[in-house]
């Protein structure tokens, strides 16, 4: 019997999501990846073709960031990530979530959307079930999915 990942990475792929459900998951594991003052000037914006996009708040930190470039980058690694671009733009506030240890973060609702659109073109219903099941599970996971 093959794991999910084994089945639903190559349809991922094919269907065109592989990079979105990527940059969902980098963003979802952010502030966990990297700590203060990094998460404050630098975000994840957009991943294509295994290059991810990072907006930087000043031009400051956006020279105190290339000094580092491959420091992220081994981090992000996990992600798929092989490299990274950085560009002048805005950085979302962080919402301050306590989760008790014990409990799995749940979904938010940008993550809710984000699903709803994944499974919008898909019309078999068992299908669409699995599929939404694996990428929540995926995003209310504590661990990185590793690429290979």
């Amino acid at each position: 019997m093959k794991k999910t990942g084994a089945v639903l990475a190559p349809l991922l792929k094919n269907l065109g999501l592989e990079s979105s459900v990527r940059l969902v998951r980098i963003r979802h594991d952010w502030y966990g990846i990297f700590d203060e003052p990094i998460t404050s000037h630098l975000f994840p914006v957009s991943f294509s073709e295994k290059e991810l996009l990072l907006h930087v708040t000043s031009p400051i930190w956006m020279q105190q960031f290339s000094y580092h470039k491959s420091e992220i980058l081994k981090k992000l690694s996990a992600y798929g990530v092989e490299d990274i671009r950085f560009r002048l733009g805005r950085i979302p506030q962080r919402k301050q979530e306590i989760l008790p240890d014990c409990k799995a973060p749940e979904l938010t609702r940008e993550n809710r959307f984000f699903i709803a659109e994944l499974l919008s073109d898909i019309s078999d219903e068992t299908l669409k079930e699995t599929i939404k099941k694996a990428v929540e599970k995926s995003l209310t996971s504590r661990t990185p999915q590793r690429s290979d």
